[in-house]
């Protein structure tokens, strides 16, 4: 009955705040925003790319995904960041039991992390990374996946923005409670001379 309750207010909060929200995430975001999907970020890369080749630039890409996206949001910050006393309602003592076959455990507190299956986990995870640092790199956002390409004439300028950029991007995710998946960030270049190739 508790669950059913939640879902109700998850429902009617989404319906009251989605309109004052739904223009509010970064250009640069695809994922989780209406009338935009994967197919439009892969569209701009490519261009963006095609653009560079016109102009005899190279092009590094830097694709960052971050491990478990909902489960590492922190509480705090992201009431610190959203300022709504209902949002707590939903994140304060949400508890869970763990089932194993026919045994249930006790019920724990669920210190971090979005709820599973929230109407609003969406809405919420796209407004808590909303403020992402400025970067020198143009950004191309799916969701929790984040792509920094930037073109330039040589590959040594090249590293050099990426390592820049990459730190300012590691500072916001320690801030936040973030974890970059090291196993699947890879740095691409494009390039009309050399064939593309990817550097962990």
């Amino acid at each position: 009955m508790a669950k059913i309750h939640i879902l109700l207010i998850e429902h009617t909060i989404l319906q009251r705040i989605f309109p004052n929200v739904e223009d509010l995430p970064s250009v640069d975001q695809a994922g989780f925003h209406r009338g935009h999907s994967t197919c439009d970020q892969v569209t701009a890369l490519t261009t963006f790319t095609e653009n560079g080749f016109k102009k005899t630039l190279k092009t590094g890409a830097l694709f960052l995904d971050l491990s478990a996206a909902y489960h590492t949001i922190w509480h705090t910050g992201l009431l610190y960041k959203l300022c709504i006393q209902t949002v707590e309602l939903l994140l304060r003592n949400c508890r869970f039991p763990v089932h194993v076959g026919d045994d249930v455990s006790s019920s724990r507190r669920q210190a971090n992390s979005l709820p599973q299956g929230s109407v609003l986990a969406q809405t919420i995870f796209s407004l808590y990374k909303n403020d992402l640092p400025v970067t020198r790199s143009r950004r191309f956002i799916y969701a929790d996946d984040i792509c920094c390409a930037l073109q330039v004439e040589t590959f040594s300028e090249i590293e050099c923005t990426r390592t820049t950029d990459l730190a300012h991007l590691a500072k916001y995710c320690q801030l936040w409670h973030l974890k970059p998946s090291t196993s699947k960030t890879v740095q691409v270049f494009f390039t009309c001379k050399t064939t593309g190739h990817a550097v962990n």
